[in-house]
């Protein structure tokens, strides 16, 4: 492919939306050989089946960096497309290692079903890195959500599955309106839903009729903190995350965040530029910077009073969406290249921490932080990961959100941003406290029993790949750092 944007031919079409179409096919060849072998006992290479397209997806997106090329109109293939494809499809094949035993345990009947959907789900994410149009974004967006409603409400026969499943689409639902109101909005004023022509447009508007665009970019920005969310449209995580199967309660805390950020990012540095529409721009990375502070210190202050596990991580997960947003506000290829490794620190540790969850809860049958009383002496192993993994949520030195963490406060301080860069470090200060609480109990606190908790192998490969990407990250970032460097530099 050349590196200018030019016209494609169908079959360069087709290779620069291979990961899609490779996971499209992957996900309706499960659907099919289900609905062919329904049998509880014929159901365990679905796994395999969704793992194997996943892994000839991620070889696809790997094959097609140094592309830089629109595809279809819409979409651009180029380096940071591909890092968040890359990133997306190793998060949903750790969720997918880490569902195996659970999926067949509550659910045998349906698994076909589940499988199919976090392949579905993988889709718009890998779409919403590259899309350049402001149809798409919506659509994937919605595609995106909708898979997740689905998910969230899996389990058929739990009322609290099915309350989470409900809550997440109804407030989803009223944000996607929103959402499609301002970036209608955005067309009526420019004329255009491409990002580039709207770029193209906004410096010859007068300084009034850009001022009229502040409403409908507040709209839009609604839509995406719900996807991350973000403060103050977080309301639905903790019950989505606390009702939600533990293996959905792992997707969703990375999956959507990682498309909510790749199409922030897009659209906020293509379309709203800080090099084009000064003022514009100034605007919203005040607004950002306000939902960055608000997000990361409601999410760490309200963790602390958490004694169920998952809720806890919910509110965790919030507070790390406002780290990220440090970098977004940075809007440097310094920022854009720490959010990119932020995110995957955070999707290798996050994790990693639900696979220890999962493999404790399927015995104990119990997510208050309670029951992990004394967990080192009936798991070492399993005490270990975890800890691990609370460690590199933190930000503690050799893991990959101490790195993570390093890069965005590093990026803040670099465009004069020392007091969101201060606050983000008083609020890592802060999550030590809640973390700590899983950490005492597990190690401090006398076990109710001697029983000792058994991991399944496909539990201790998704910790075992999650540990081995925490520390990589954590010891060695500068060699991704000219991958991340290629990546940020689309932007500027």
């Amino acid at each position: 492919m050349s590196s200018a944007y030019s016209v494609l031919t169908p079959g360069q079409v087709v290779w620069a939306l291979s990961p899609e179409l490779l996971l499209l096919v992957t996900g309706l060849l499960i659907l099919g050989l289900d609905a062919v072998h329904p049998h509880k006992e014929e159901k365990r290479w679905l796994p395999h089946l969704a793992l194997g397209g996943l892994a000839v997806a991620l070889l696809g997106a790997i094959t097609l960096w140094g592309c830089n090329t629109r595809v279809l109109a819409v979409l651009s293939c180029d380096p940071f497309a591909l890092m968040v494809k890359i990133v997306a499809l190793v998060a949903i094949g750790l969720v997918v290692l880490l569902s195996e035993v659970y999926i067949e345990r509550h659910s045998a009947r349906h698994q076909g079903e589940f499988y199919a959907l976090l392949l579905f789900s993988a889709i718009p994410i890998c779409l919403l890195g590259g899309a350049t149009n402001l149809v798409l974004i919506f659509l994937a967006f919605d595609f995106l959500s909708i898979s997740s409603y689905v998910l969230t409400g899996y389990l058929r026969d739990d009322p609290r599955s099915a309350e989470a499943g409900v809550k997440y689409f109804l407030y989803g639902a009223a944000i996607s309106a929103v959402m499609l109101f301002g970036l209608s909005w955005i067309y009526g004023l420019t004329g255009s839903v491409e990002l580039g022509e709207i770029a193209t447009v906004l410096p010859k508007l007068e300084g009034n009729t850009q001022n009229l665009l502040l409403p409908a970019l507040a709209f839009v920005l609604a839509g995406f903190a719900f996807k991350i969310a973000a403060f103050p449209f977080h309301q639905w995580a903790p019950d989505a995350y606390e009702g939600a199967p533990t293996p959905v309660t792992a997707f969703i805390s990375v999956g959507p965040k990682i498309g909510g950020f790749a199409v922030i990012v897009r659209v906020l540095l293509t379309a709203f530029s800080p090099h084009t529409v000064v003022e514009l721009a100034g605007n919203w990375r005040v607004a950002l910077m306000a939902i960055s502070i608000l997000t990361m210190t409601f999410g760490n202050l309200v963790a602390l009073w958490q004694t169920n596990i998952k809720r806890l991580l919910a509110y965790s997960s919030i507070a790390h969406a406002g780290y990220v947003l440090i970098g977004v506000v940075a809007a440097s290829t310094q920022g854009i290249a720490a959010v990119l490794l932020y995110l995957a620190a955070y999707a290798f540790t996050n994790l990693g921490a639900f696979a220890s969850v999962i493999a404790f809860s399927n015995q104990t049958g119990s997510d208050e932080i309670a029951a992990y009383a004394g967990m080192h002496q009936r798991a070492p192993g399993l005490a270990l990961v975890l800890i691990i993994c609370l460690l590199s949520l933190i930000g503690i030195p050799l893991t990959g959100g101490f790195v993570g963490k390093l890069w965005l406060f590093s990026a803040a301080l670099e465009e004069g941003l020392l007091a969101l860069a201060v606050i983000g470090v008083v609020n890592t200060v802060i999550s030590v406290s809640y973390y700590w609480k899983i950490m005492r109990a597990m190690y401090f606190d006398p076990p109710p029993t001697e029983e000792q908790v058994v991991v399944s192998p496909a539990l201790g490969v998704a910790m075992g790949v999650a540990l081995v990407g925490i520390f990589a990250l954590g010891i060695f970032p500068n060699a991704l750092l000219p991958l991340l460097d290629a990546a940020a530099r689309v932007f500027f």
